[in-house]
């Protein structure tokens, strides 16, 4: 079972499943409200590309340094607010986490509020708000103050977030562990984290500040055309080519070690069985999991094993496979194209919604 920021059905009970799937459906709702309002025009087309460099950007695991064995993944959630806005990159993390839900079970249906408040909400908002804090005036800020802005907002924003990993299924009585014990590894595991996504979130800016300066706020967007090397439509596909060579091509070169989380429990860090590290799961849970096994067209981005709407059997891991690093897999590239491109046509009809609330803001 994923022990990563993603959470799974298991690591909650139902209470706390629908409460915090409320709590992240009012605050999408309330992103929604402002990001129409708010929001530049020039930058709703840019919402379903970005939205699908981080979906893409978060199907490569990469192995941490200084924890041999054990690999993270971007969350993106601060690079969004930066290119997008807080408000808007709430919006796109909650299509990003849905079409890695549904169509994938990257993530439990019923943790989906969890995963939401955890990688959208928290990240876009205290990293937004950091990033800015740090930054001061755009038009002004060199580049090396916009960069180190960012990666402390990187570290700052997706430590939180992970924090709130313990704390939650600690709430629903789940854990089968002490919660400062979990928290210490969802902590530390997500600082080397948060450093590589800030070094990663430095290059993203460093080339849109190159090609794009106004969709930072660096140039006035009436004129972005006269001073930038690409166009609007030029940079959009630039970053959606980027995001299907990631889930395409790169996405074979991912790393295939386990998790933080999951390799301090095979390592015995705590007494505790490697794949329980949680109470039983309820008949409920049981059922969500089925129901989300049953249904999901490319099941942890690979091949189904059973028929759509059929459980999966059980099937067992050759660690040595697993082990086993760049090797060319048809069925991951095409979960990962369709990925890219399901969350490109979800938030594209997002988009459009905003455009028919945006003018009835303005008025």
């Amino acid at each position: 079972m994923p022990l990563a920021m993603h959470m799974a059905n298991e690591l909650l009970n139902l209470p706390t499943a629908m409460v915090t799937l409320a709590l992240a459906a009012v605050a999408v709702g309330i992103a929604s409200a402002i990001a129409a309002r708010k929001i530049d025009p020039h930058k709703l087309p840019l919402m379903g590309v970005i939205g699908a460099f981080v979906f893409a950007g978060q199907m490569i695991n990469f192995t941490l340094p200084g924890m041999p064995g054990t690999s993270g993944h971007l969350g993106g959630g601060v690079l969004l607010a930066i290119l997008l806005g807080p408000s808007a990159g709430i919006v796109v993390m909650t299509a990003v986490l849905i079409v890695q839900c549904l169509l994938f079970q990257d993530g439990g249906l019923l943790a989906l509020g969890c995963n939401i408040i955890n990688m959208g909400v928290i990240p876009c908002v205290l990293g937004g708000w950091l990033y800015q804090a740090m930054l001061g005036r755009r038009d002004s800020s060199p580049a090396w103050r916009q960069y180190l802005s960012a990666w402390v907002a990187c570290v700052v924003a997706l430590t939180a977030g992970a924090a709130m990993v313990p704390i939650e299924t600690a709430f629903g009585g789940r854990l089968m562990i002490p919660v400062r014990d979990f928290s210490a590894v969802m902590v530390s595991v997500h600082l080397v984290i948060g450093l590589i996504e800030g070094l990663i979130t430095f290059a993203v800016l460093a080339y849109v500040r190159q090609v794009r300066p106004d969709v930072l706020g660096l140039a006035d967007a009436t004129d972005a055309a006269a001073r930038s090397p690409l166009s609007g439509k030029a940079f959009a596909f630039s970053l959606l080519l980027t995001a299907v060579m990631l889930a395409g091509v790169v996405s074979w070169f991912a790393s295939t070690h386990p998790d933080g989380l999951e390799w301090a429990y095979q390592q015995h860090k705590y007494a505790v069985p490697a794949e329980l590290p949680v109470k039983p799961a309820t008949p409920a849970i049981v059922a969500v999991d089925d129901w989300q096994s049953r249904w999901a067209l490319l099941s942890d981005y690979g091949k189904r094993p059973a028929p759509l709407g059929q459980t999966p059997p059980c099937q067992t891991t050759d660690a040595q496979a697993a082990a086993q690093w760049g090797q060319p897999d048809g069925w991951r590239s095409m979960a990962g194209i369709a990925g890219t491109f399901a969350t490109l046509l979800l938030l594209f009809a997002v988009t459009r919604l905003l455009r028919r609330r945006k003018p009835a803001a303005d008025a």
